[in-house]
């Protein structure tokens, strides 16, 4: 007769162990997934004083599966300017911000869609970005290093970036 914490069977015992791995894999699992998710999650403002760049080489993603591959995405190439559609709006009080740098965002290939008009005030210049567009925002922000902030637009935006003059936006010489 087994002991009194001694499993009845061979086949409880395989059974008590494969629920403790399998609990033991599914917490792993779920950490590494808050993990992934808290180091992806960004901040809408840099901590920094500098433009908040990215880096288009990601590291790669590995899964929680001991036995499985690495996987590298490969970085998106952004689509040339010619082919970005940008709406410039001034969140400043200055007039003619927008004008301005509409011009100076068209001399350096980009496509400009609307008139520049004006927005709410805002702090910090940003780049709103379509969803899946962010090698574009990463591409015009080194083009344009004085906008300080990425974010992702609504799905309503038309244009590929609406890029907003802020009061941080360097006065014009």
């Amino acid at each position: 007769m087994p002991g009194k914490h001694a499993p009845e069977s061979p086949a409880s015992f395989v059974l008590s162990l494969s629920r403790a791995v399998g609990g033991a894999l599914a917490a792993v699992a779920v950490m590494t997934i808050l993990v992934v998710a808290l180091l992806n999650r960004g901040s809408a403002e840099p901590q920094g004083g500098g433009p908040t760049i990215e880096s288009p080489n990601a590291s790669p993603t590995q899964s929680a599966s001991p036995s499985a591959s690495p996987t590298v995405s490969p970085s998106p190439q952004p689509l040339a300017p010619s082919k970005v559609t940008v709406l410039v709006l001034n969140g400043t009080a200055r007039t003619g911000l927008a004008k301005a740098t509409a011009e100076d965002i068209e001399r350096a290939g980009y496509k400009l869609m609307g008139t520049p008009a004006n927005a709410a005030a805002t702090a910090k210049s940003t780049i709103f970005y379509r969803k899946g567009r962010r090698a574009e925002a990463l591409a015009f922000q080194a083009s344009f290093p004085d906008f300080t902030v990425l974010k992702e637009a609504p799905a309503s935006q038309e244009t590929i970036l609406r890029v907003v003059l802020g009061a941080d936006w360097p006065q014009q010489t």
